[in-house]
């Protein structure tokens, strides 16, 4: 039986009408994504030690500062990677080094709380900014003696960052509102060289 082409008009949008919905709330929530921006990694000999030295941006100050004085606790995470490239294996690890951040804000002091390895007292303050670009605006970290490396041989920086919740099982998305740190939230940056 056919159905006449003025039932079937009516219907079709009505189809469409869902999907539509869902691609528009897909659409802005990729749209409001915090992301994190990598600075790129440089390698340099500090008195004999490999130091990697990178940096972090947060993009979206105003919503990160918002979730914070709303009570999230957020954690960046950054691993760096010294591999020497083979070409018909796995590449092999020289060294791996893991850099960890806490990021709060307490509600008593009205100041923003950063914990950084290797320092005692974390960072604190009002301005969300300058504590950001104090604790993650250069980041060094020494992945070893100098000696690790051989003149004439190709080798791979790689580093991966991602920020979460505190406590959050790794790989676990968090939804603000049509906003995602999962969206931006994970970046990887790969330095090939030859020394």
């Amino acid at each position: 039986m056919r159905t006449p082409d003025d039932k079937r008009a009516g219907s079709f949008p009505a189809v469409l009408l869902p999907a539509a919905l869902l691609a528009v709330l897909i659409l802005a929530g990729a749209a409001m994504a915090q992301s994190l921006s990598l600075k790129a990694p440089t390698l340099a000999n500090v008195n004999g030690r490999l130091t990697a030295r990178f940096g972090i941006v947060v993009e979206e100050k105003p919503i990160l500062k918002g979730e914070l004085e709303d009570g999230a606790v957020l954690v960046l995470k950054c691993e760096v990677s010294l591999l020497q490239p083979r070409d018909y294996w796995l590449d092999r690890e020289i060294t791996e080094v893991h850099f960890q951040s806490r990021l709060s804000f307490d509600p008593l002091t009205r100041e923003f709380v950063m914990t950084l390895p290797g320092r005692q007292s974390p960072l604190r303050g009002k301005d969300l900014g300058a504590i950001l670009d104090e604790g993650w605006g250069t980041i060094g970290t020494t992945l070893g003696s100098w000696t690790l490396l051989d003149r004439g041989k190709k080798y791979s920086l790689r580093l991966h960052t991602s920020m979460n919740e505190e406590d959050a099982p790794e790989g676990l998305m968090r939804f603000f509102y049509f906003w995602s740190w999962d969206a931006g939230a994970d970046n990887a940056f790969q330095l090939d060289f030859t020394f």
